[in-house]
Protein backbone atom coordinates (compact mmCIF):
# COMPACT_ATOMS: atom_id res chain seq x y z
CA UNK A 1 0.00 0.00 0.00
CA UNK A 2 2.82 2.43 0.65
CA UNK A 3 4.59 1.85 -2.68
CA UNK A 4 1.70 3.17 -4.83
CA UNK A 5 1.23 6.04 -2.38
CA UNK A 6 4.91 7.00 -2.65
CA UNK A 7 4.73 6.74 -6.45
CA UNK A 8 1.66 9.02 -6.60
CA UNK A 9 3.22 11.58 -4.25
CA UNK A 10 6.46 11.55 -6.23
CA UNK A 11 4.54 11.97 -9.50
CA UNK A 12 2.50 14.88 -8.14
CA UNK A 13 5.55 16.68 -6.76
CA UNK A 14 7.83 16.13 -9.75
CA UNK A 15 5.34 16.61 -12.60
CA UNK A 16 5.36 20.43 -12.56
CA UNK A 17 9.15 20.51 -12.61
CA UNK A 18 9.29 18.00 -15.48
CA UNK A 19 6.66 19.92 -17.46
CA UNK A 20 8.77 23.07 -17.65
CA UNK A 21 10.46 23.72 -20.93
CA UNK A 22 14.08 24.75 -21.26
CA UNK A 23 15.28 28.32 -21.32
CA UNK A 24 13.90 29.94 -24.48
CA UNK A 25 16.50 31.03 -26.99
CA UNK A 26 16.48 34.81 -27.21
CA UNK A 27 18.16 37.16 -29.59
CA UNK A 28 21.52 38.40 -28.41
CA UNK A 29 21.15 41.77 -26.76
CA UNK A 30 22.20 44.68 -28.92
CA UNK A 31 24.05 47.51 -27.25
CA UNK A 32 22.80 51.07 -27.53
CA UNK A 33 25.73 51.98 -29.74
CA UNK A 34 25.01 49.16 -32.18
CA UNK A 35 21.33 50.10 -32.25
CA UNK A 36 22.15 53.74 -33.05
CA UNK A 37 24.55 52.67 -35.80
CA UNK A 38 21.91 50.38 -37.30
CA UNK A 39 19.28 53.13 -37.15
CA UNK A 40 21.61 55.62 -38.84
CA UNK A 41 22.54 53.12 -41.54
CA UNK A 42 18.87 52.44 -42.20
CA UNK A 43 18.11 56.16 -42.35
CA UNK A 44 20.99 56.72 -44.76
CA UNK A 45 19.76 53.92 -46.99
CA UNK A 46 16.23 55.31 -46.90
CA UNK A 47 17.60 58.76 -47.75
CA UNK A 48 19.37 57.45 -50.86
CA UNK A 49 16.09 56.30 -52.35
CA UNK A 50 14.22 59.37 -51.19
CA UNK A 51 15.14 61.51 -54.20
CA UNK A 52 12.52 59.79 -56.34
CA UNK A 53 10.24 58.75 -53.52
CA UNK A 54 9.63 62.25 -52.17
CA UNK A 55 10.31 64.82 -54.87
CA UNK A 56 8.07 67.45 -53.27
CA UNK A 57 10.55 68.29 -50.49
CA UNK A 58 13.48 69.01 -52.82
CA UNK A 59 14.51 71.99 -54.86
CA UNK A 60 15.55 72.01 -58.52
CA UNK A 61 19.03 70.70 -57.66
CA UNK A 62 17.63 67.71 -55.78
CA UNK A 63 18.72 69.04 -52.39
CA UNK A 64 16.51 69.43 -49.39
CA UNK A 65 16.13 72.96 -48.04
CA UNK A 66 17.93 72.12 -44.78
CA UNK A 67 20.92 70.44 -46.44
CA UNK A 68 24.05 72.53 -46.74
CA UNK A 69 24.53 74.17 -50.08
CA UNK A 70 27.93 74.88 -51.53
CA UNK A 71 28.39 78.48 -52.56
CA UNK A 72 28.23 78.94 -56.29
CA UNK A 73 31.35 80.25 -57.97
CA UNK A 74 30.86 83.59 -59.78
Amino acid sequence: MTKPFIAIVALLTMAPALAQSGVPATKPLVSDREQVKADRAKAAEDDKGATTARPWDRDANGKRPWEERKPEKP
